[in-house]
């Protein structure tokens, strides 16, 4: 699996119709296109952002012969964008637009622009199983899943998440919790729209995990937009697997950029359900 980083690359080329600032960069949004329609119009997109903080990702649909491509960019350059889509992939499909606070949080920064180049798994560390290529639907199991789980706060969702770990898959609840307290305290993981992605390198993990949590009751979590969290996907990741650690956030983004993703997890009464909307999302 290529990096985060790799895929994830603002275009460079300026044009004179496009060379005004911008400042409100807060709209993602995702094309589905066929494969040859791809390289054109991800070349022509990078020459009209004109050298501002675009960023563009271009990623295989798994079992097609079509290609899905991300883009992150300011709400006044969007019509220009679908226009630019329309002409050079007309079989193209826009899906719905989710708007990024104007002011991310941590969280948005990690799954946008990774401060560092990730190191390479298995070379950090060559005697253990790398995770890298995996999704979350591949770490998400019906064991995985939290529905109605009844928390009042952050702290006590970490503890419970702690116990439930320790109970379910052997982990220390003190590592756990740690984990997710330390990476938290950095700046909180609500991305807003009611999704967060708390997430931590845990001591004693030795390949990532995923959990989805759905809580009782909307559980304030200091997103950006203010609004409460309604779902939550909780990742686990060793200490060493960076590159691991950032791919999974963009799948995470990937997935809950989606309203229409986001509108049928909500309709999920049980865990077998929400497993296999994930999966069916990723095969899409």
């Amino acid at each position: 699996m290529i990096s985060l980083r790799a895929l994830l690359k603002p275009g460079k080329n300026p044009i004179q119709h496009r060379s005004r600032p911008v400042t409100n960069r807060n709209v993602m949004m995702h094309v589905t296109l066929d494969a040859q329609h791809a390289t054109p119009l991800r070349q022509a997109l990078t020459r009209d952002c004109s050298g501002q903080p675009w960023t563009i990702r271009l990623a295989p649909l798994p079992g097609t012969e079509r290609m899905r491509l991300s883009l992150y960019l300011p709400k006044d350059a969007v019509s220009g964008a679908i226009e630019r889509v329309a002409h050079l992939a007309p079989t193209a499909e826009v899906g719905q637009l989710f708007e990024v606070p104007d002011t991310p949080t941590d969280a948005w920064r990690d799954l946008m622009n990774p401060a560092s180049p990730p190191v390479t798994d298995t070379t950090a560390q060559p005697g253990k199983l790398a995770a890298r290529k995996d999704s979350i639907a591949q770490l998400l199991s019906q064991d995985h899943v939290l529905l109605g789980l009844e928390v009042d706060n952050r702290e006590s969702l970490f503890v419970q998440l702690g116990d439930f770990c320790e109970q379910r898959f052997g982990l220390s609840a003190a590592a756990v919790t740690a984990g997710l307290k330390a990476r938290e305290a950095l700046g909180s993981t609500g991305l807003g729209q009611g999704v967060a992605v708390p997430h931590g390198q845990i001591r004693g993990v030795r390949r990532a995990m995923a959990l989805y949590v759905r809580p009782a009751t909307p559980l304030p979590f200091d997103a950006p937009d203010g609004s409460p969290v309604t779902d939550m996907v909780v990742l686990l990741v060793p200490e060493w697997a960076n590159s691991t650690h950032l791919h999974l956030l963009a799948d995470v983004a990937q997935h809950f950029c989606d309203h229409n993703f986001r509108e049928q997890l909500h309709a999920c009464a049980d865990a077998r359900a929400v497993c296999e909307l994930f999966a069916g999302y990723d095969v899409s």
